[in-house]
């Protein structure tokens, strides 16, 4: 994240939220997904990109709110409080009991510091073309022979997301048994920019949790990922569409 912080919206508390879908109530089990916008974008557009009318046309019981996680919130390093005092626990607290985070880009990353923070509050992470560092750092981890391999530096400058991310993501994704019961998904456009480093990490991940598309770093991708990741992994369970009479 290297642009200049002149034209940052402040961090602002409580973090705005908005309800996309909201049902009355789920006697089956309540679930929410969390999602997160990309840099440049207002937490409204996943209603304009067709995350709700996929969620909608599934019939799942799946609620979402979108929040305006901007840049702003990744900068003064507070995105992962705001988020678990502002949005997860209140949801928690009003009966959610399976909450997903999922976001593309920055909102990736995102999902990604919170599963690293506070992983029992999830269900899991879809981790959409998320930025995972400059391409320096993943120079770095490539020439050293791979995530499992590459040994982080004994001091990481505060604003080195980059190393800082891989230094748990490593040894994290790359254990024998890495969590299993929080899982984390990720899907990119195969001529994403990010596209090697987004490999990377797939090559930690069970391949049933990875999602490739044709295209780039763009809505339109991540529509068709969204798409894939829900009839993959919302068709079963509690968030699955209620049984035909």
């Amino acid at each position: 994240m290297t642009a200049g912080c002149a034209a940052l919206r402040p961090a602002t508390v409580p973090l705005r939220a908005v309800d996309l879908v909201r049902s009355a109530g789920n006697a089956h089990g309540r679930c929410l997904a969390v999602l997160l916008p990309g840099r440049r974008d207002e937490p409204e557009k996943f209603r304009d990109a067709g995350f709700v009318r996929a969620v909608e046309n599934r019939k799942l019981r799946l609620d979402l709110v979108a929040v305006d996680a901007h840049l702003g919130y990744y900068r003064a390093r507070t995105v992962v409080d705001r988020l678990r005092q502002d949005v997860i626990a209140p949801a928690r607290a009003a009966g959610y009991d399976t909450i997903w985070i999922a976001g593309p880009s920055l909102g990736g990353l995102g999902g990604l510091l919170y599963l690293r923070d506070h992983p029992g509050d999830l269900a899991g992470v879809f981790a959409i073309a998320p930025y995972l560092g400059e391409a320096s750092v993943i120079d770095e981890i490539e020439r050293a022979g791979g995530p499992t391999q590459w040994h982080p530096p004994a001091t990481i400058a505060e604003n080195d997301v980059g190393r800082e991310l891989w230094s748990w993501l490593g040894p994290w994704a790359g254990a024998a048994q890495p969590e299993p019961s929080i899982p984390l998904h990720l899907g990119w456009g195969t001529a994403d920019a990010f596209d090697r480093a987004n490999r990377m990490l797939a090559g930690l991940l069970p391949p049933e949790r990875v999602y490739t598309a044709a295209g780039g770093h763009d809505w339109k991708v991540w529509e068709r990922l969204w798409e894939e990741f829900l009839d993959r992994t919302m068709a079963a369970g509690s968030c699955a569409a209620p049984a035909a009479p």
